[in-house]
């Protein structure tokens, strides 16, 4: 019963279209979000990502079969044991928000991963950005 405002092509929308489809779960489909963002060096989420994760909480009431891993990632810069931690907390940090939403804890799970696994090459500014970042994973549908 609730309308959302996303974009047509946003990580929204795919995560719907999946959730609604009868393709089966995977270790490989991540989602990217592109509206979550915290403060530098920090797991705190800045202000402009509560519409993303109101988003998110609003889809998994929605189809309440639907249960997500949190994965939170870093770039190569600063000391990799730092970024894992960073990550993990990252990621503990958009289930914790979620869940405040009125979304089961149970539904969700959080790891981070630090550098590893980056979408875009470490040597550039916007290489880095699109490595820190934090994606979702539908484990059950």
């Amino acid at each position: 019963g609730t309308e959302l405002i996303i974009p047509e092509n946003g990580v929204e929308s795919k995560l719907i279209k999946f959730a609604e489809s009868a393709d089966p779960v995977s270790k490989d489909l991540w989602f990217d979000f592109d509206r979550i963002l915290f403060e530098t060096g920090s797991a705190s989420l800045k202000a402009e990502s509560a519409g993303q994760i109101t988003n998110i909480a609003e889809i998994l009431k929605a189809f309440p079969k639907v249960h997500l891993k949190i994965g939170g990632y870093t770039d190569n810069v600063g000391n990799p044991a730092s970024n894992l931690n960073l990550s993990k907390a990252r990621a503990e940090a958009v289930v914790t928000s979620i869940v405040s939403q009125g979304v089961e804890a149970s539904r969700l799970s959080s790891e981070g991963y630090g550098d590893k696994h980056p979408v875009a090459s470490n040597d550039t500014e916007e290489g880095r950005t699109k490595n820190r970042r934090v994606s979702a994973r539908v484990t059950q549908k």
